[in-house]
């Protein structure tokens, strides 16, 4: 009795450490002392893993999620063991370990996403999205609005799409969040949130989560009056857009977009090249772009997940990375047909922001971990018998 006490105990350590850097690693993005409570969270899940048979069971039982974190790990594997023909083997540790810690951290996730707990690390994440989003409003509007800028004081993300990209996650969360528990005080974080997207004037995040959300929402799912409120918030939302500085920058930035897709093009059009070299295992794990565009500018990222899978682990990499999100998929789709239609959207959401952002998702916990991996565990988690 005493022993299942203290395995509980593990368990609930474990837990609350876990929802204590959820909250803050959404703000302090990959600072020291935040990373030191994922650390204290690890070593008390993996010691219930190891102590509390029972906990032990349920994983067994859930297969998905296993065969996920299998197909993960053999992803991360690869990509850490590319360091030895990338040329820089001493750095095959550091990446080892990178991946370790975000098998634990899909294991954590779906541990608490398949528990009764689950809205509390959902509002866990909310909150420290929402608090970030009304920090650098209230700190930074300025260089975000001209420049796109964040001041040193950011304690976040640095690049305003990454940023773009936490209030779409906290907005999806929330509707979650909302359609488990019926609270509606939880959906006054999405109009906070999207002001935030659109003081970014990023594109790229806006289209993934319009098109994620429609794509996944089911007309039979709509009656007259949550349709009548969509038609009037989508109504509202384009009057501010239209009549405001930053709506006008906005429409801009969308009018720009045919221009400069070529800047895009010519960065992918360059790392295939690369790849046409490299073709089967890649550069290795630390390969960056250095070359200068058109336009003067040097560049250093592939501006797309993927083309940064294929470039650093050619075409065996890439394969391991597309079963992961193939079968990520899949899991996407089980949750669509079960009802749960807005892990269906998160994932869909981070397929297609990815798409034209990001180079690569192994490292400490940074902006990745929330936009990539948090994502991944939520289609992993099962879909549960209060679906909606």
């Amino acid at each position: 009795m005493i022993f299942s006490k203290k395995t509980d105990a593990t368990n609930l350590i474990a837990v609350y450490v876990f929802f204590a850097f959820s909250f803050f690693s959404a703000i302090y993005c990959g600072h020291t002392r935040v990373n030191n409570l994922f650390h204290i969270s690890a070593i008390f899940f993996l010691l219930t893993l190891a102590t509390r048979p029972e906990f032990r069971q349920a994983w067994l039982g859930r297969r998905a999620a296993l065969i996920g974190i299998a197909s993960a790990a053999y992803f991360l594997a690869y990509y850490s063991a590319s360091n030895f023909w990338g040329g820089t083997p001493e750095d095959a540790l550091s990446a080892l370990t990178h991946s370790a810690y975000i098998l634990i951290y899909l294991g954590l996730l779906v541990s608490v996403l398949d528990s009764p707990r689950r809205n509390l690390l959902l509002c866990a994440v909310i909150a420290g999205i929402t608090l970030l989003c009304l920090y650098l409003t209230w700190r930074d509007y300025h260089e975000i609005y001209t420049l796109r800028e964040t001041s040193a004081a950011n304690p976040g993300p640095r690049n305003v799409i990454d940023l773009a990209g936490y209030a779409a996650l906290g907005i999806i969360l929330s509707l979650m969040v909302f359609r488990e528990t019926q609270q509606k005080k939880v959906l006054l974080t999405i109009p906070l949130l999207f002001a935030f997207m659109v003081l970014t004037q990023s594109r790229g995040p806006l289209i993934a989560l319009m098109v994620a959300l429609v794509l996944t929402t089911h007309y039979r799912a709509l009656n007259k009056k949550s349709a009548m409120l969509i038609v009037a918030m989508m109504i509202f939302t384009a009057g501010m857009v239209l009549w405001s500085s930053i709506g006008e920058m906005l429409i801009t930035r969308f009018a720009e977009l045919y221009q400069q897709s070529f800047v895009r093009m010519s960065i992918w059009r360059h790392s295939l090249a690369l790849v046409e070299q490299a073709p089967f295992f890649g550069y290795g794990f630390d390969r960056e772009l250095t070359f200068t565009n058109y336009t003067g500018e040097l560049i250093h990222t592939t501006h797309s997940l993927y083309l940064g899978a294929l470039l650093k682990g050619g075409l065996v990499g890439f394969c391991l990375f597309i079963a992961l999100l193939t079968f990520g998929a899949r899991l996407a789709v089980v949750h669509l047909k079960a009802g749960r239609r807005l892990e269906a959207a998160l994932y869909l959401f981070m397929l297609i922001f990815y798409c034209s952002q990001g180079m690569f998702v192994i490292a400490n916990p940074a902006e990745f971990w929330y936009l990539f991996w948090f994502p991944l565990a939520v289609v992993f988690a099962q879909p549960t018998s209060n679906a909606r």
